[in-house]
This record gives structure tokens, C-alpha cells and sequence, in this order.
């Protein structure tokens, strides 16, 4: 018997957390008198998720670093096997984080719950054998890339293509008016503990660099909510580099928007960078084995999503050693001295939007769930 009152709904990445929160929004107008459990953030849980695990506490990157962490994992899926099995909710969705969600899959299959995918596994990048996988245990599955539909109805799934969170979440309207100022340059280190501490100092010391070349270059960083100010000021020396930092969700896309050049961590920051016209020098850390065994699954020609989509290299990508402080400064400096190159970059990112379509993809998610859960 399911609890016709109770949906799961787990995400436990940052970016997932934000876009987790509106689907929860768009969910409550289909299922009004539903309560929402699983797993989250602060925005989720904002939303009136109850949250069994606080998802900040989750969010690992990299394969070995996934495993070294499998005590606090193995404790939770006791845990969230014992809430499925004593309320069956109506429906699960899970949101991206395929090595963290396929163990859930499986066990609300077992109980005959219906569950959705939403922003599914990059299998089309690695790890094929996923398909299988979701083909079986998954009711349907919601895309966000366009590319994305096509690959997976010729697997033969149930998927839907619903469009990009990101259109919804960025005001293009109102940031029209804001334009990039001259040598402002906004780092972007990543949402991951792991992440900002392997590339923080190559950003300062890259900055450093272009600061001695072009004194007039000023610095923003925009920082993820579960970072704290004192893992960024523990790396960057605000003595001899001043910085400006952005922590206020609601300023980051407009400081965005003023970069002239930006420096990130590979991520949905990048694909930000491209939606909003900003040339960015991607870069991306793990460790050394999870490298290697990414390298060995990996079969996509680029990292970072903007340069996917557009299939080109509009983004430089430093990866692994490649991503030191040297090569990011020549970079940007290149680029300093040749305006018209970056210009010829942002006129490239306006395919970008045309690409991804301005669907609403909370609304649309929301909506096809509701359809399909009441069909059947």
C-alpha cells in the first residue's frame, strides 16, 4: 500500500540542490496536499523538503573520493532503505548524482515504487553500461541537454527532453544592460571542499601573474554556499591580491556578467559562463586514480558542457597538471592582448542559447510526472 501523501525527491550536489528546490515548487501545484522527504540542501529544504541527511555533507567528486567516504554512505542507505520500506511514498525522482542514486533506484524498484530520473546520467560520455541500468529500473527519465533525448530513445527508454534549469534560473532580460568591465576577472573555483583546495592556489598564483602584467586587473570570486569564507581567505592572500568575494546567490550572475574572462572549476559553472557571454578558462582536479580510471571510461571529446554542446573547443580546458597556475595566466593574458579574439568567442556563445531552447524544465518535469503517475 503507498502512502498516497509522501514524495522522494534527493539531490545531493549544489547545483542539483537549486534545481531540486524549483522542481519542488512546480511539484506542489500537481500534488498539493504531498509531503516531500529525501534528500537536499539548503534551498530544498527551504522549499519544505524534510531532509533525512543534509546533502552539503555529501558532495564528493571523483571516484576513489566517492569510495573513501563509504562508512557515512553505507549508514545512510540503511537508513533510507528503512524509511522507503515504512511509508512507500507515491513516486521518487532523483536528481543527477548516478553513483549516489542507483542504489535508491533499486531498492524503490523492489517496493514498486515508480521512479523518475531528472538531469539524467552522462552515459552518453561514460560508463554505457548505465543504460541498462536505468532502462530497467527507471519509469522515465528527464533530459536537459537536446542531444541527450535522441541517444536514449534510440536505447530504447522513456525520456522526455524537459529543457535547461539554468534558463529559468538566469534573468537574461534584466543582465542585457549589464556589460563586462575592462580586465575584471571572476573566479570560479567549484561547489566542492576537494575541489577549491587543488585549484585555490593555482587561481592566486595564476592571478598573480596577470596582475604583474596588467596592474589594472581586479578580481571577483564567486563562492558556493557550502564554502566557507575561511577555506577561500585560507588559500588567497588578501594582503598582497585584494578579491572581491560574492556569496549572495542573487549577485552572481549579474558579477558574471560584468567579467570580462573568467576562471572555473569544471561544472555547471561553465556552461553558466557560456549562457551568459563570458570567455571562460576551464580547469578540473581529482586525484590522480580517479583520473586515470576517468580516463579510461571517459569517451567525450571535451569536459566542460559549453564546449559539448557547441561540439568545438570555444573554452581552453587545463586538465589534471595541465591545470597549473602557468598555463592559466598565458591564457588569459593572450587573450588581454587580443580583444577581438574574446569578441569573436562571446558572439560564438549566442548559439549556446539558441541551442538549449528556453523550455521551462521544472514546470515541464513536474507536469509529465503528474501525467504519467496519474495514468497509471
Amino acid at each position: 500500500m503507498h502512502h498516497r501523501d509522501i514524495i522522494w525527491i534527493s539531490a545531493v550536489e549544489p547545483s542539483a540542490d537549486l534545481h531540486g528546490s524549483n522542481l519542488i515548487k512546480e511539484l506542489k501545484r500537481f500534488f498539493p496536499n504531498f509531503e516531500f522527504v529525501g534528500i537536499g540542501g539548503p534551498r530544498m529544504r527551504k522549499e519544505g523538503l524534510r531532509s533525512l541527511y543534509p546533502a552539503e555533507d555529501l558532495s564528493v567528486m571523483g571516484l576513489i573520493e566517492v569510495i573513501s567516504s563509504i562508512p557515512k554512505f553505507f549508514m545512510l542507505y540503511g537508513k533510507i532503505k528503512e524509511f522507503l520500506k515504512r511509508s512507500k511514498p507515491f513516486f521518487m525522482v532523483l536528481i543527477d548524482a548516478p553513483d549516489f542514486h542507483f542504489k535508491i533506484a533499486k531498492v524503490a524498484y523492489s517496493l514498486s515504487i515508480p521512479v523518475f530520473y531528472y538531469i539524467s546520467p552522462q552515459v552518453w560520455a561514460w560508463r554505457k553500461s548505465r543504460i541498462k541500468f536505468l532502462k530497467k529500473y527507471v519509469k522515465k527519465l528527464f533530459c536537459i541537454f537536446p542531444f541527450e533525448e535522441a541517444f536514449f530513445k534510440r536505447h530504447g527508454l522513456d525520456v522526455e527532453y524537459v529543457g535547461h534549469p539554468l534558463m529559468e534560473e538566469i534573468d537574461f532580460k534584466t543582465l542585457s544592460s549589464v556589460k563586462p568591465v575592462k580586465r575584471k576577472i571572476i573566479l570560479l573555483p567549484g561547489s566542492r571542499k576537494k575541489e577549491v583546495i587543488s585549484l585555490m592556489p593555482e587561481f592566486f598564483k595564476a592571478s598573480l601573474i596577470i596582475k604583474s602584467k596588467y596592474p589594472d586587473t581586479s578580481f571577483t570570486l564567486i563562492k558556493a554556499s557550502n564554502i566557507e569564507n575561511s577555506d577561500i581567505f585560507g588559500l588567497w592572500n588578501i594582503k598582497k591580491l585584494p578579491l572581491e568575494l560574492i556569496s549572495k546567490e542573487e549577485e552572481k550572475y549579474k558579477k558574471m556578467k560584468e567579467g570580462e574572462v573568467a576562471i572555473a572549476a569544471s561544472g555547471t559553472a561553465t556552461l553558466e559562463c557560456g549562457l551568459l557571454n563570458l570567455p571562460c578558462v576551464v580547469t578540473y582536479k581529482v586525484s590522480l586514480l580517479s583520473y586515470l580510471i576517468a580516463r579510461w571510461l571517459v569517451d567525450a571529446k571535451y569536459i566542460s558542457m559549453t564546449n559539448i554542446i557547441l561540439n568545438e573547443k570555444v573554452f581552453p580546458e587545463f586538465i589534471q597538471d595541465d591545470a597549473n597556475a602557468e598555463n592559466i595566466a598565458s591564457q588569459v593574458i593572450f587573450w588581454f592582448k587580443r580583444p577581438e579574439i574574446l569578441q569573436k568567442i562571446r558572439d560564438r556563445l549566442n548559439d549556446l542559447k539558441t541551442i538549449i531552447g528556453n523550455k521551462k524544465a521544472s514546470y515541464n518535469c513536474a507536469k509529465s510526472i503528474w501525467e504519467c503517475v496519474c495514468r497509471s
